[in-house]
């Protein structure tokens, strides 16, 4: 721990002395970049990648690079290169580098962008079974076995899970200065429908939009756990089963009255002008909510969002979670991942980094808040509270990806309030007492079905968003989407995954 903090000393050095040495302006941010491996990788020292979506790519990401490789260089040998790409364009720019076999080394993946499931479908992730016994001994301790069955497909993990908030407890962060204004309390809030009085109010006295949307998160009030389904396989979007359906019959979850519901008050919201009409960039979306164009956003309202949307966007909010029961499935345990490429030339230092990564506080909250004393500072160190140096905030820090649950534990992460602290307990809680799904464990193997797969995800891509988004009518377009879906294969899609899961609880009871 004392070379560790040594050498991470030194780099804080390193940059004071660059500063009052007049160095250049750092660059504007970027949208699309990598910061290059820094010189010292030359030798010895094994070059590994870190791939992952943001918002941006940060100011100061080479400085922070280099901070996380003063560690990893003589810690494990390893130089480190991290690969930012913006969020919107991950997904694609993913799936084009691992059809076309590029190497990479660790890549985010999730069920809903770079899909995991996909990713093992098409050979592109190494299995990690016989890795993380052996070389990420910390990171395989830290969670019981059952928590690593989710990331088992057909038996083998894929992925490293990335502890954070487990069930969704979706629900609303509302501006705390208007609630006041409106006189309006989320006391008495219990679905998204109790809402409305507050919305038609400040949507007439503050003549804005309420409600945030942006094109990578649309408009969509459905939400598979908020309306008692557990999704089975994020990434294919209209199957399901409810979470406490003993006989685990498998939906198409367009066809039931809970999405009709859920598209119609998405519609409801849009033509009232709750919704934006049209949905910008995040970026820009989120710049609109710092200036004071939206009122309220909705997401997975987990304990310290309220603080961490104060981050983001500048806001004091109220949060309200509205799902009840709260619900354990396994594509809340494997929502954000991080995995290994099959094309890695040294994935046992991959793999080591990625216990480093997880296990040492010091080397994740680089990753996730930057450098001390340039980036943040402490506030309540006995706490783990920190906040921003003096003169810097989040619109104009260096670095800032406020993505803690995408980088590895959340729960090493250092708190940014005190009104944060004992977060990652009451989160830990959550996780702890969510209803699990009686699927919990299952994963779907996409291999027999992936040519339906990749058609009916296009149709509902085409056709299936206009409607949860509540651009149309469900009543008037449904029909006629279900139709193309099931010519498309979405039948056979849900009697495979029938198939599997009967198979999955035949061979759990046994």
């Amino acid at each position: 721990m004392f070379k560790q903090r040594f050498a991470l000393l030194f780099v804080h050095l390193w940059i004071v002395l660059a500063v009052l040495a007049g160095c250049a302006p750092a660059a504007p941010v970027q949208q699309e970049q990598a910061a290059p491996a820094a010189d010292t990788a030359a030798g010895d020292l094994v070059p590994i990648t870190y791939t992952y979506a943001s918002r941006g790519v940060p100011r100061d990401l080479q400085q922070v690079q280099d901070a996380m490789n003063a560690l990893l260089n003589e810690n494990l040998g390893i130089n480190l290169t991290l690969e930012p790409i913006d969020f919107g364009a991950y997904n694609d720019k993913m799936q084009l580098r691992l059809a076309a076999g590029e190497p990479c080394d660790v890549i985010f993946t999730a069920p809903w962008t770079n899909s995991y499931t996909n990713n093992v479908a098409n050979g592109s992730l190494l299995p990690l079974d016989d890795l993380l016994r052996e070389e990420a001994p910390g990171l395989w301790a830290s969670m019981p076995e059952t928590t690593w069955d989710a990331a088992r497909i057909n038996g083998v993990i894929y992925g490293v899970i990335n502890q954070q908030i487990f069930p969704k407890p979706w629900g609303v962060h509302v501006r705390k200065d208007l609630l006041e204004k409106y006189n309006f309390s989320l006391d008495n809030v219990t679905k998204w429908e109790d809402m409305e009085p507050f919305l038609e109010a400040v949507r007439d006295g503050e003549g804005i939009t309420p409600v945030y949307a942006d094109d990578s998160a649309g408009s969509s009030l459905w939400r598979p756990q908020y309306y008692g389904y557990d999704p089975l396989d994020d990434g294919l979007a209209f199957v399901g089963i409810k979470a406490d359906d003993e006989t685990l019959t498998v939906v198409n979850v367009v066809e039931t009255e809970e999405y009709r519901e859920a598209a119609n008050l998405s519609k409801k919201w849009v033509d009232a002008g709750y919704f934006p009409k049209e949905l910008a960039p995040a970026d820009e979306a989120r710049a609109a909510f710092r200036a004071g164009l939206f009122a309220m956003g909705y997401h997975v309202e987990k304990p310290g969002n309220d603080v961490e949307m104060q981050t983001m966007v500048g806001w004091e909010f109220v949060i309200k979670n509205l799902t009840d029961p709260l619900i354990l499935d396994t594509a809340g345990a494997t929502a954000t991942m991080n995995a290994i490429c099959t094309t890695s030339k040294h994935p046992v230092e991959a793999m080591r980094f990625l216990e480093q990564l997880n296990t040492d506080p010091v080397l994740y909250n680089l990753l996730a808040r930057g450098i001390e004393g340039v980036h943040w500072v402490w506030k309540d160190e006995a706490n783990k509270v920190i906040t921003y140096p003096e003169g810097v905030d989040s619109s104009n820090s260096g670095y800032d990806p406020n993505t803690d649950w995408m980088f590895g534990n959340q729960f090493n992460a250092y708190y940014r309030s005190e009104a944060q602290v004992g977060a990652w307990e009451a989160t830990k809680a959550m996780n702890d007492n969510a209803y699990p799904s009686k699927a919990l464990g299952f994963v779907v193997d996409r291999e027999p079905i992936k040519t339906e797969v990749a058609q009916v995800t296009a149709l509902m891509e085409e056709l299936g968003r206009p409607i949860a988004y509540g651009w149309v009518a469900y009543d008037e377009a449904a029909p006629d989407l279900l139709q193309k879906m099931n010519d498309a294969g979405a039948q056979k899609i849900i009697e495979e995954v029938q198939r599997q899961l009967n198979d999955w609880q035949a061979a759990k009871s046994q």
